[in-house]
């Protein structure tokens, strides 16, 4: 391949990608793919890229420059044997078209959030971030009982020793709604997915939920659930319950992940 097109095409797929990641950043969507605390790391991506392309495009401009000037020059066999050296190797071509396969993957297939869908696949825990480190159990616990998330009652119940003075507290969390086989009829599971680094590592963490006699909901359905709160044992462990005085659907929210 002439290391012009070669230098050409490396300036079209770093400022693809790019583009592509601010894209996401403005549209909020960049935190459907990582954990929020890394986009200051994909910003500084960003740059990167473009400074590799315009990298690449300066020195295409300058190796056009220069075979502009050999064409009026008679050729030197020995500087010819240096310009094949130059020519880009098979593994930096198969490099850059490597390069080129996220941006591809990233185009085709619309941005949106992992649903209850997933849950079929990767299951729903109450004791999920034990295996993430569990992140700050002191906020936690400082929140009122009404501001804490699904992950913040998650947290509590596997960090607590005494878990008597939360339990007839009141919570309300936003959630979807996913049936697990494991809970009685009249049940369900509130949930939310949590990523610690990005969505490959993501999981499942839910609060068990009596609903009011008569509501009736589907698996992936977003409700705000509110209710004192009490425990049921899941698989030999301690699950937070809410006792359901009401179950509002709500759209999904602009950040449907919880960050341990």
């Amino acid at each position: 391949m002439d290391t012009r097109i070669y230098r050409f095409l490396q300036f079209l797929i770093l400022t693809g990608l790019a583009l592509f990641i601010l894209v996401q950043y403005i549209t909020g969507h960049l935190n459907w793919y990582i954990n929020q605390r890394y986009i200051s790391l994909s910003i500084i991506a960003i740059l990167g890229f473009l400074a590799m392309a315009v990298t690449a495009l300066l020195s295409r401009q300058k190796q056009i420059h220069s075979h502009d000037h050999e064409d009026h020059e008679e050729h030197d066999p020995e500087e010819e044997l240096h310009s094949a050296a130059r020519t880009p190797q098979v593994s930096s071509i198969a490099g850059i078209f490597i390069l080129v396969i996220p941006l591809i993957i990233g185009l085709a297939i619309p941005a949106r959030p992992l649903s209850a869908n997933a849950v079929n696949n990767k299951g729903i825990s109450s004791n999920a971030p034990l295996s993430a480190g569990g992140g700050n159990q002191s906020a936690s616990v400082n929140k009122a009982s009404a501001d804490r998330t699904i992950l913040d009652w998650i947290k509590i119940f596997n960090y607590q020793p005494d878990l008597s003075p939360y339990l007839g507290q009141t919570a309300n969390v936003v959630g979807f709604v996913y049936h697990d086989a494991q809970l009685p009829a009249g049940h369900f599971m509130v949930g939310r997915f949590a990523i610690v680094c990005c969505v490959a590592d993501a999981f499942a963490i839910g609060m068990a939920v009596e609903t009011p006699a008569g509501v009736q909901l589907s698996d992936n359905t977003w409700v705000d659930v509110q209710g004192p709160v009490q425990s049921i044992d899941l698989d030999g462990h301690k699950t937070p319950l809410i006792l359901a005085s009401s179950v509002t659907t709500v759209q999904q929210p602009s950040q449907p992940y919880l960050f341990p």
